[in-house]
């Protein structure tokens, strides 16, 4: 289990064995990895009470408080393409809380 880091929000520590996948010549593969990962970590009830408490239980874009999703600002996909670091994908300041509407309408 991750420890909170200063602030409180738990820490996301990638296994060992996503962190070799990254390393994978196919886009796909390293993809894949990081998706689950990340996805296994903000399923976590901890990190999701967290994200929603940050944003008072309400998608930040419409208000909504049905369906709530936690959603990447910057995208798997970006850090997969060197544009984002992979350190902070799964920080709090990259979460944010969206309903499941808004999350599907995003523009990427």
């Amino acid at each position: 289990m991750a420890r909170p880091n200063k602030q409180g929000f738990p820490e996301w520590n990638p296994t060992n064995k996503t962190l070799s996948m990254l390393s994978n010549i196919s886009e796909k593969v390293r993809y894949k990895a990081l998706r689950n990962s990340s996805s296994a970590f903000i399923n976590r009830k901890d990190v999701r009470d967290a994200i929603f408490s940050r944003d008072n239980n309400k998608c930040i874009i419409c208000g909504s408080t049905d369906n709530l999703q936690i959603d990447h600002i910057h995208s798997v996909y970006s850090v997969i393409k060197g544009q984002y670091p992979l350190e902070r994908l799964n920080s709090e300041e990259n979460l944010r809380t969206l309903c499941n509407h808004c999350n599907a309408s995003k523009i990427p």
